[in-house]
């Protein structure tokens, strides 16, 4: 229990004094966020705050993971997870940065193409591990077989994506993304010795830590290079834990945020008219006038309802 608590700490102490110090370089660099122009008007006046800010957490969950846990356990294949997502945001966020206009990143199909190589190489990594999974109020797992591919590369594509959709408004994903954590450590709160539930630990402090200067209003937007490494550890986590199929009640924001876009669409290419006052659906809430950080303490109840009726479910 000590060095769990001297891992969060140091993670903490680590992710507060490295931002004071990123945010002052980021700005130096003028790696200011570039704010697309159907934003709602809010959000117009966050143009220029630094952006990339995941880099933070990405390097203290990996250099503390590694520090703290070693190289020969199954943390690693999360943390790899983390990293792989994280770089194909970062080449995203340059991009976007570069030419400064936030739909001049990576294509639709280049950013798939690069999510499936990443999801082939995690799922082939930890199918003898993952291959098996859960499934909620039977007693004997569910073996996947030669499905496994599909259901693995899948589920990383949609948890990874969802997750980018959720970093739209100041403190949102870190909140969600944190509680979402506690999950997996609850559930490895048995074995507290686990890499794992070290790696749940050390994760929810870096996003702890980042939130203090994520929170309204921002002073760091963490970018696609951090929401997608999000979605890579959180996507890791449920396949080396063998609990994708409780992950639509974890991650229920996640599920809604992706379900507003998708309905969003297919209904406005049919009837050129609009569910949603706009998409994903924290915007809708906005257009409502429901202010960031009303929209950030609803969204973080629901997460923390999602979470303990999983944890229900999960050891009943």
């Amino acid at each position: 229990m000590l060095s769990n608590l001297i891992r969060f700490g140091t993670t903490l102490l680590v992710m507060v004094v490295g931002l004071q110090l990123l945010i002052p370089l980021l700005k130096r660099l003028n790696f200011g966020q570039p704010v697309y122009d159907l934003a709602p008007e809010s959000h117009q006046r966050k143009d220029g705050i630094p952006t990339m800010g995941g880099i933070s957490f990405i390097l203290a969950i990996s250099l503390i993971s590694l520090i703290f846990l070693g190289v020969r356990d199954e943390h690693l294949f999360v943390l790899l997870g983390m990293l792989l997502f994280g770089l194909i945001g970062f080449v995203d966020d340059i991009m976007k940065i570069s030419a400064r206009e936030n739909q001049k990143g990576l294509s639709e199909w280049q950013k798939i193409g690069l999510q499936v190589i990443a999801a082939l190489i995690l799922t082939s990594l930890v199918r003898e591990r993952a291959q098996s999974v859960i499934v909620p109020f039977l007693s004997r797992p569910l073996d996947l077989g030669l499905f496994y591919y599909p259901f693995g590369i899948i589920f990383i594509l949609a948890v990874t994506n969802s997750a980018n959709l959720t970093d739209g408004i100041d403190g949102l994903h870190a909140s969600v993304a944190s509680i979402m954590l506690v999950f997996f450590g609850l559930i490895l709160w048995p074995d507290a010795q686990n890499s794992l539930f070290g790696l749940a630990v050390i994760s929810i402090a870096a996003l702890i830590g980042y939130f203090l200067y994520n929170r309204y209003p921002a002073a760091l937007f963490m970018g696609d290079t951090g929401s997608m490494a999000i979605g890579g550890l959180i996507a890791m986590l449920y396949l080396i834990t063998r609990t994708p199929l409780f992950a639509p009640i974890v991650s229920f924001i996640y599920v809604i945020e992706s379900l507003s876009v998708i309905l969003q669409r297919v209904y406005f290419k049919k009837t050129r008219r609009r569910i949603f006052l706009m998409a994903p659906i924290h915007h809708h809430f906005e257009q409502k006038g429901f202010s960031e950080n009303m929209i950030v303490i609803l969204f973080s109840a629901v997460s923390v309802i999602g979470c303990v009726v999983a944890l229900l479910m999960y050891y009943v």
